[in-house]
Parts: structure tokens; sequence; C-alpha cells
């Protein structure tokens, strides 16, 4: 018969798997590593990170000994975790957050005590690389990713046909996209009134458009891309890129109704994302942030 762990692992187990990834995404991956098959992962509720968790455990606590051996699989995972949470660290208040893992995490193992953390990591180890490992090879292919993104990007940015630049824009937009797990959607041009780019940033929806033209877009500009879906649902936003900048006008254009609409991103973003300096995900996630606080749709790294 397979270990029968108790409650009290079980909510110390919840608690660290919710705190030791941000994103969801991230988390997801960890579970898949750990045995959770892709199709039970996608089965979550994923509204809320907890609620997923939960409802994955319970699950594989009413699978019994089958059940509980992926439950060992976890937990050899979660111990096994370098505290130092370096993918945390280079978040938004990334203390607070490697604080609240680590805390999780050694409530884990309190409870499980030193012998069985032990066995639990030592197993984990035995089946897979580290996470340590895994982050650091995830870390360098990340690298390669964007230094090759980068210098397509610079191939773009060094062409004198205007047109074309802008059309080989869109694939390369996309491949930015998928780097950082955004899952875009769509094209990323603008074709009439129809919108068919999107990418998600923390649950949240963005409808896409770019544009690598010779002039900085002005308010006629964002007033379009706006009027394209203000009628859809209330929660909408959209994200406008423009690589040569906007106007100082154009930000007046990005509300309607009294509420922001569109948070914009331009070629000094996306050179800050390409150098390293922050994570896509990151940026958007700060930008729409400083959105929601400032009611502004330009936010730059730093303010």
């Amino acid at each position: 018969m397979g270990k029968v762990y108790s409650a009290q692992v079980f909510d110390a187990l919840a608690e660290s798997l919710r705190t030791i990834y941000w994103y969801a995404n991230d988390l997801k991956s960890f579970l898949i590593r750990c045995g959770v098959t892709p199709a039970d992962v996608s089965r979550l509720d994923w509204k809320y990170k907890r609620t997923a968790v939960r409802e994955l455990l319970d699950e594989l606590a009413a699978l019994g000994p089958g059940g509980t051996a992926r439950i060992s699989a976890l937990i050899g995972g979660v111990v096994e975790q370098d505290e130092g949470f370096p993918h945390l660290a280079r978040l938004e208040d990334g203390k607070t957050k490697v604080s609240e893992a680590r805390h999780a995490v050694r409530a884990l193992k309190e409870l499980l005590g030193h012998q069985t953390v032990v066995a639990h990591a030592d197993a984990a180890r035995a089946e897979r690389r580290t996470e340590a490992e895994r982050l650091r090879a995830e870390q360098l292919e990340r690298v390669d990713a964007l230094a090759k993104l980068r210098a397509r990007f610079m191939e773009l940015a060094a062409s004198t046909d205007h047109q074309q630049r802008g059309l080989d824009f869109q694939p390369w937009l996309r491949d930015l996209f998928a780097v950082h797990d955004l899952e875009p959607r769509g094209s990323f041009a603008s074709t009439g009134e129809q919108i068919d780019g999107s990418v998600r940033v923390e649950g949240q929806t963005l409808l896409v458009e770019a544009r690598w033209t010779k002039d900085l877009v002005g308010p006629d500009g964002v007033r379009d891309f706006v009027g394209k879906f203000e009628q859809k649902l209330d929660n909408t936003l959209g994200l406008m890129i423009s690589v040569d900048g906007f106007t100082e006008a154009a930000s007046s254009k990005a509300t309607s109704g009294g509420r922001l609409l569109a948070v914009f991103m331009d070629g000094r973003d996306i050179i800050a994302v390409l150098d390293g300096l922050l994570d896509l995900r990151q940026l958007l996630a700060r930008k729409l942030r400083h959105a929601a606080e400032k009611g502004e749709p330009m936010y730059r790294i730093g303010s």
C-alpha cells in the first residue's frame, strides 16, 4: 500500500505549489514534469492557482496508490527546489515572493521530517535533473533564443524597404511572444476593422496591433485601433506596438468613455527585452498595472 499523507501535508504541499511559481504556465510545466498528465493539467480551473492546485490534489488523493505516487513525485519536486528561487527573485517584489515560497516549502519539509525529505529529494533527482539544472538549461535556451531574435530585429531595422519590413515584423513579433509563453494567436497586422492578433498575460487577453513605419503613431492611429474593439467585453484591452514610438498627443485617444482601453509598447521596450533587462511577460504585467493605477498607456522601465 502506498504512503498515506496527512491533511496537514496536503495543505502544506498545496501552499508550496501555489507560491513556488508566480506564473500559471510555469506551474503547469512543473506539474507535467512531475508526472501529471497534460490532459489533467488542462482540465483544472486556472482562474486561480490556489483553486487549481487544491482540485488537482483532491483528484490525486481519490485515485488511491496511483495518485499517491504522483503526490510523492510532486513533493519530491518541491523539496529539491533551490530555496533562493531565482525565477521569483527577478520578478517585481521578488524578495517578498521568495520569502513566501521559502516559508511554504520549509513548512512542508518540517511536516515530512528530515529523512523523508532526503528520500523524496533523492528520488526526484534520480528520476529527472534537478529543478536548478532545468532552470539553468532553460535560461541558456532563452538567452540563445533572444540573441537570435535580436539579430533578426537588427536586420529588420537596417532594411530600407519599409513596407517589407512591416510585413516581416509580424512573424518576428509572433516568435518573440512565443518565446515568452504569451500564447500568441493570429496576425498582428492592421487589416481594416479586423483584429486577429492576441496574447495572454496573467489571464488577461490583449488584442494586439503592431506597426513599424517611418512615422510616430499619432492620435488618429490610436483612435482607429481602439475603435475596433471598444464595443467588446468591458475588460477588453489592447496592446498597440509602434517600434518608432508615439506622439505626445497619442495618449489622449487611448481612453474611451473614461476607461483606458490600450497600453503602448515601442522600440525601447523591445530592445530592453532583447537585452535581457526585463522578461516580456514582466514588462507587460507592469504596463497593465501602471495603466490600472495611473490611467496612462505608456509605462517606462524604472518609472
